[in-house]
């Protein structure tokens, strides 16, 4: 076969082990790296110093240097599926006040690992709804961390002020809302939760301030969907594929698999992302996943026809 016919050569065992781990701040799983190669190639790669144990089945790349966000991404790979970064690590993440460059981790519950240095929680209240990313490491919403700041509130570890000022910033930008912070205090709970009366009366003595917000694509198409009387969605939901491949939804309706996404034309540049998305659109719809994209030009107008397209999905799911 001629050169010009020949396949394009598959990326090695350690170009595709860099890649993956140049999306998680240099950390890698052991379930990944078999999922691309054998366990005698992991038990080669940390004879030879290529890779370094962190946590049990968690490694970090030789030679990436180590910060707080790497050891926070390996602290929740060795909880294990949906363990997210939670309490004042959370906060950190979302740049809140009480913030702290901990590595705190919450797992559901009965499913709480211990590794050194980390701070374990676990939790009845957790699946795939509760959990956001920032830099692609998983974390708890801001509603639930400020919940879950009751409880230090309660042993003392954080002043009444600092839950004051956490939920305030949080409302600022729009992390949250005075309902969906009630809401997320409901659900876990209430006054019988351990914190619940801390944050019972700091949302009743809560009174927020008038500001001016900024709109980008994706806060304008919750607008339109909240005026549409649409249900309020969950944003940034992560539909896994696999243990270790996952897609993420703009606004998710998980309940009953439907989606809406904010998609500008930036993200269509060229013939291989087209393809792309249209091959995610397909597998989405094959992992039992229907929904709707709204583009620029759609979000302009109003997006009318894509909300009716949507209300019709969800009402027929119902």
């Amino acid at each position: 076969m001629s050169g010009n016919n020949a396949f394009p050569a598959l990326p090695s065992y350690d170009e595709q082990m860099r890649e993956l781990s140049a999306q998680q701040h240099g950390v890698v799983g052991r379930a990944q790296l078999l999922e691309i190669g054998s366990a005698r190639k992991i038990e080669r790669r940390l004879a030879s110093g290529v890779i370094i144990r962190r946590f049990h089945s968690v490694y970090v790349l030789a030679g990436v240097a180590k910060c707080w966000k790497q050891d926070l991404m390996a602290a929740c790979f060795a909880g294990g599926k949906l363990s997210a970064a939670s309490f004042r690590a959370g906060a950190a993440l979302w740049y809140l006040p009480g913030a702290e460059e901990l590595l705190e981790v919450t797992s559901p519950r009965r499913r709480r690992s211990r590794h050194a240095g980390v701070i374990p929680h676990e939790s009845h209240y957790l699946g795939a709804a509760d959990l956001a990313y920032v830099d692609n490491i998983p974390v708890l919403r801001p509603a639930r961390i400020i919940n879950d700041f009751g409880l230090l509130v309660e042993r003392g570890e954080l002043s009444d002020q600092v839950l004051d000022q956490a939920m305030h910033e949080a409302v600022r930008r729009d992390l949250v809302s005075i309902a969906s912070v009630w809401g997320e205090w409901q659900r876990l709970g209430g006054a019988f939760r351990p914190g619940g009366e801390a944050v019972e009366e700091m949302l009743k003595r809560f009174v927020p301030t008038l500001r001016k917000t900024d709109s980008t694509g994706e806060s304008r198409l919750l607008q339109l969907m909240r005026a549409a009387g649409l249900p309020e969605p969950v944003p940034q939901f992560r539909v896994w594929r696999s243990e270790t491949s996952w897609f993420d939804l703009d606004f998710a309706f998980p309940d009953v698999c439907k989606y809406a996404e904010f998609d500008p034309y930036k993200y269509h540049g060229d013939r291989d992302r087209y393809m792309r998305m249209e091959a995610r659109r397909l597998e989405l719809r094959d992992l039992g996943w229907d929904g709707v994209s709204v583009t620029d030009d759609e979000l302009d107008a109003g997006a009318q026809l894509a909300l009716r397209v949507l209300k019709g999905l969800l009402s027929r799911a119902s």
